[in-house]
């Protein structure tokens, strides 16, 4: 049984988390440093793909509903990972994931440095767990 990748695209670092084979349950998995380009980033992401048959990547729209800045880049980087991995690849809204997250964090008590160090993994782990809990 294969297993889901979420990941949290950021122009610096990408945040990815792996669900268990049951697909039911999502864990931090690592925060990768972007690459130079996109491809260069969407070669880094399909090195994680071991034990993957779906891809679930956050889409970073507007509260609105509309596209942000971001969002072009995030649709080049799913056509490039479709390709380059073979596997297919859901776009989720990732809408208020990173305020949700780091209100968890700071809920927790954990210090300003290491949120910033968790955040990528665990907005991805948030993304992927909404995937799950809604096709489960």
């Amino acid at each position: 049984m294969g297993r889901v990748l979420g990941i949290d695209f950021g122009t610096k670092r990408i945040g990815l988390a792996r669900s268990d084979p049951m697909k039911m349950i999502a864990s931090p998995l690592k925060t990768i440093i972007a690459g130079k380009t996109l491809e260069e980033t969407a070669d880094l992401i399909t090195k994680e793909c071991d034990e993957i048959e779906t891809i679930v990547l956050g889409l970073p729209l507007l509260l609105s509903g509309k596209d942000s800045d971001t969002t072009t880049a995030v649709r080049k980087l799913a056509a490039l990972l479709e390709e380059k991995s073979g596997l297919p690849l859901i776009l989720w809204d990732e809408r208020l994931t990173s305020k949700q997250v780091e209100k968890l964090l700071i809920e927790g008590s954990v210090k300003r440095v290491s949120r910033t160090h968790h955040v990528d993994t665990m907005s991805a782990t948030l993304i992927l767990q909404n995937y799950l809990d809604t096709v489960g």
